[in-house]
């Protein structure tokens, strides 16, 4: 019997995180809300994310390890900034990817 998570490309983990993708960027992980990822920090989780749905790459970087000026990441709800992608995580935690939205 297995209690793993399995997520879009079928692989399973026991333990996993997941990255609760905003509404806006869910046309790039074929309308997947959450994602389940490997990785001990937030830039190795993103990675993750990076390598099954490569739209997203442009969807939250600026450049190499660089996220753009519009994207928040919380983990855990609280918000992971400054310094976001070094932010240790484990399994069981919760990334949530924040777009802010501006306009007039």
């Amino acid at each position: 019997m297995s209690f793993g998570i399995t997520r879009s490309l079928g692989k399973e983990w026991d333990m996993a995180i997941n990255i609760h993708v905003h509404t806006t960027h869910r046309q790039f992980t074929n309308g997947l809300q959450v994602v389940a990822v490997e990785g001990t920090t937030v830039g190795e989780c993103l990675n993750q994310l990076v390598k099954q749905f490569p739209g997203m790459e442009k969807a939250l970087f600026a450049k190499k390890d660089k996220l753009l000026n519009t994207i928040e990441i919380y983990v855990n709800h609280a918000s992971a900034y400054p310094n976001e992608l070094i932010k240790p995580v484990k399994d069981g935690d919760e990334i949530h990817l924040i777009t802010m939205l501006a306009g007039g």
